[in-house]
């Protein structure tokens, strides 16, 4: 299955090796790629732009629907059981990679565990906008045992006429455009991590959403 993958913004193994004791994948390598929460909260040179992180935002969720896929285009769909920035590699500031997709978990929605493939589905999309969040505000998905998606939603529910306060400044001040469109990220984002994974939308809306901007 993994073999027949074929996406720009997947990390796709090249090859693999069976062993007494486990097995190896193998990937392409590129001594420069980082991941991107190294890049949003490890790195010390200058503020990636809201240009970048948006592409950066539509590359991982292009790659998230195409792994969801679905089995009427001839294979199962494939679930990433732990989703996050460290999980996404960049190439470049316009291209991030969706890695570890060996951890995949694929389930055929015929069979009676059929539920468990929504919620799985849904814990993606919660993920992503986890992901969203961080490159909205600059700050990593916990930090200091808060999270990141409860400090988000509590502002925005206290604050509605800040929510701007809640993006990373640096960012945002750099153009009313940027502000506006950061704020309707921010919207999407809210709805990935809405409290009730059935309201969630399915990772195909949210990229219509944000290639919409």
């Amino acid at each position: 299955m993994l073999g027949k993958l074929h996406h720009p913004n997947v990390m796709v193994p090249l090859a693999y090796v069976l062993y007494s004791q486990g097995f190896l994948l193998f990937y392409d390598f590129a001594h420069t790629r980082s991941t991107l929460y190294d890049v949003l909260h490890n790195h010390t040179g200058d503020v990636v732009d809201w240009m970048s992180r948006y592409s950066i935002s539509v590359g991982i969720a292009q790659g998230i629907s195409y792994l969801h896929g679905s089995i009427s285009n001839g294979r199962e769909p494939i679930f990433l059981p732990d989703l996050s920035s460290k999980k996404i590699m960049l190439k470049s500031l316009i291209e991030p990679l969706v890695g570890d997709i060996e951890l995949f978990k694929g389930m055929d929605p015929s069979k009676k565990y059929a539920y468990t493939m929504r919620v799985t589905t849904a814990g993606n999309v919660y993920s992503f906008g986890v992901i969203l969040l961080e490159l909205l505000t600059g700050k990593p998905a916990v930090s200091e045992g808060r999270e990141l998606a409860k400090w988000v939603m509590q502002r925005h529910w206290s604050q509605q006429e800040e929510c701007n306060n809640i993006l990373d400044l640096r960012v945002s001040k750099t153009s009313t455009v940027a502000t506006k469109q950061m704020l309707r990220v921010l919207s999407i984002a809210l709805a990935c991590i809405n409290i009730s994974p059935g309201a969630r939308p399915k990772m195909k809306f949210v990229l219509r959403m944000l290639t919409r901007l």
